[in-house]
């Protein structure tokens, strides 16, 4: 074993045992008096409470023209709620040290709050209030907008997020899930109040949330605290999703975008996994040997450590319904990117031609396994799985059951999994830069 997998994975299955509180926890799943589901984890380590509402009305359900809606939306629903404005919403939850956020992705928007458990009534109350009545003023419209507006302009001058912008649409071509969310400056003017209104209307129902809790409290105050909370909302058509067509990656494109940087910055993207496939696990495994991690994975320590060509190079899968995108990225000097990318190749052949080495392969299944608690050590991180785990239907089971399904992937399934999806003639090209980085090609022509 390599010293510095040894040392992640005692440090690792150090912190795992010190985690076993959370890990161990069972989660609850309970129907209000009003007819809500919930799921509670119940901890006792701290007075507080977290709570989060995941509604789906992410980016893929936006309206043609219309894109960046969803973030929109989801930006102002701290800018004032009920009879308070902006200022006076924020400083009611200061009042009670409080923590209110929302944010939209491609599939949800989500409400999160943190609060004392001995101020749970009213920071209930205050939560209810954003996710009913939000007030949508004039003044926090435009004050929203120039800031969505001024992130577009940032994604112009930072060679990484260029790259990602630019990355799934190469993939996707028109389906929805080519939407980032982060919508265009056209896009983002031309949405107005009746927008968010009607967005807001249509999405932020009954129906369509799933309810996650975690905390310092007990089945009988939260039920009677989220039905006041949200017993307004609409009842709504049901969860959405069933109208989205699976994401099915296309004919591999080779996308430039220059920028006066000394370095170009790369992106192979290509056909990934969603997590409910029966081998996610072993993917999950064959990637952390390829390109899981930058200090201790095959490309970190052939293109990073043996080479110096870059400084982070990592390749990751990004689950969607139904399927998903692989993305491989790394920045190097733009004289570099040629060599960078023949690295890769050879990397990609090796891993799929050669069998994984046994030290490789034990290494890799225990970090999985026993970095897996640290996922789960504290209630922001258990909060976000649990809402995870309801909108992909993974069980509530999954905590206990991932590990194991780890430690169930075969030696042989590594070669399977890297024949299957490390397939260079599928991956489109992105490259931000100038000069020679732009040049690049992939994938590159078979050596005679």
């Amino acid at each position: 074993m390599h010293l510095l997998a040894a040392l992640m994975v005692f440090v690792f299955g150090s912190l795992a045992t010190m985690s076993q509180p959370h890990a161990a926890a069972k989660i609850q799943e309970f129907t209000t008096p009003g007819g809500l589901k919930v799921w509670f984890l119940a901890s006792r380590n701290l007075p507080m409470l977290s709570v989060e509402l995941n509604f789906r009305a992410g980016s893929a359900f936006e309206p043609a023209g219309k894109e960046g809606l969803a973030q929109f939306t989801a930006s102002l629903l701290d800018e004032g709620a009920g009879p308070y404005q902006a200022t006076a919403f924020k400083e009611e939850l200061e009042a009670i040290g409080a923590r209110f956020g929302a944010s939209a992705d491609t599939l949800n928007l989500s409400l999160n709050l943190t609060t004392l458990t001995q101020h749970q009534d009213r920071a209930f109350e205050l939560l209810g209030l954003a996710a009913r009545e939000p007030r949508f003023d004039d003044e926090a419209l435009g004050r929203i907008r120039n800031q969505l507006q001024a992130n577009l302009k940032h994604i112009e001058e930072d060679p990484a997020a260029l790259a990602g912008r630019a990355l799934r649409p190469a993939l996707f071509g028109n389906q929805p899930w080519a939407n980032d969310g982060d919508g265009t400056a056209a896009t983002l003017a031309a949405i107005g109040r009746k927008d968010v209104q009607a967005w807001h209307l249509a999405n932020l129902t009954r129906s369509n949330v799933v309810i996650s809790v975690v905390g310092d409290s007990d089945i009988a105050t939260l039920g009677p605290l989220l039905d006041s909370a949200l017993a307004d909302l609409p009842k709504g058509a049901g969860r959405r999703g069933a109208e989205l067509s699976k994401p099915v990656v296309g004919t591999p494109v080779k996308v430039t975008k220059t920028l006066a940087v000394p370095q170009g910055t790369v992106l192979l993207g290509w056909q990934g996994m969603a997590r409910s496939h029966p081998d996610y696990p072993a993917m999950m495994l064959m990637n952390e040997i390829f390109g899981g991690g930058v200090l201790t994975s095959r490309l970190g320590l052939d293109v990073r450590e043996k080479h110096g060509l870059v400084y982070d190079i990592r390749s990751r899968n990004t689950p969607l319904p139904g399927g998903g995108y692989y993305v491989l990225s790394f920045a190097t000097d733009a004289t570099k990117v040629a060599k960078a990318l023949s690295l890769i190749d050879e990397n990609i052949t090796k891993i799929r031609t050669v069998p994984v080495s046994a030290e490789e392969f034990a290494d890799a299944q225990a970090f999985l396994i026993d970095s897996w608690p640290l996922r789960l050590d504290s209630n922001a991180k258990l909060l976000g799985m649990m809402s995870l785990m309801q909108s992909e239907g993974l069980g509530m089971d999954y905590l206990e059951t991932w590990p194991k399904r780890l430690a169930q992937v075969k030696f042989a399934d590594i070669q399977r999994m890297a024949q299957q999806l490390l397939t260079p003639e599928t991956m489109s090209l992105i490259v931000v830069g100038q000069g020679e980085a732009l040049q690049a090609r992939w994938p590159l022509p078979p050596t005679e």
